[in-house]
């Protein structure tokens, strides 16, 4: 109704699960109504798990991605490197006990060294490997990130303007590929 009212232009969700999405898509089809055209996803080179079902079932209807925490919470900023915990009083510290170990853990921690390794090799920061590793995905329409201060912002928008050449991003995305579970 607020679509045909003119008071929305465009539909979207939110961590829907894959099923919910393609029932939702399946409704809006059966009823000619309009469907989502967007969905915000966590999805960034430590969580991947959109891969499995979400991105299948968001390209078979047409449904662009918007990623958030591209970043890990600053994890792969290299903020954080060679500590065992992130420091108390830090923005990560409190959100660790709002929602655990989202990124902080063996793998994440992993993923941080691999992203520091390619930054290092090719020169370029880490945020903004992290940053254009999902925009390079066809099915990714947006990222958003989060910052303190309009430096860390102008940092984060030259990922939108840069086009990561294929053999970092290969290096990325193979190395940081999650285990498949079967075939």
């Amino acid at each position: 109704d607020l679509v045909r009212q003119g008071k929305v232009r465009y539909l979207g969700c939110s961590n829907l699960f894959a099923w919910q999405m393609a029932k939702a898509a399946g409704v809006a089809a059966r009823l000619h109504l309009t469907g989502f055209v967007a969905g915000q996803f966590l999805y960034n080179l430590i969580h991947r798990e959109p891969e499995r079902e979400i991105v299948p079932a968001a390209v078979d209807h047409g449904i662009g991605l918007v990623c958030y925490s591209p970043l890990g919470a600053g994890l792969l900023t290299g903020k954080y490197k060679g500590l065992a915990e992130p420091p108390q009083g830090t923005r990560f510290a409190l959100r660790r006990q709002i929602d655990g170990g989202r990124f902080w853990h063996p793998r994440g921690l992993e993923t941080a060294r691999i992203l520091e390794e390619v930054s290092a090799s090719s020169g370029l920061p880490m945020a903004r490997l992290a940053i254009a590793w999902p925009l390079r995905r066809r099915f990714v329409a947006s990222v958003v990130v989060g910052v303190k201060n309009a430096a860390q912002l102008a940092e984060n928008l030259e990922a939108a303007d840069w086009d990561m050449p294929e053999d970092l991003w290969k290096a990325l995305e193979e190395r940081t590929r999650p285990t498949q579970e079967y075939l």
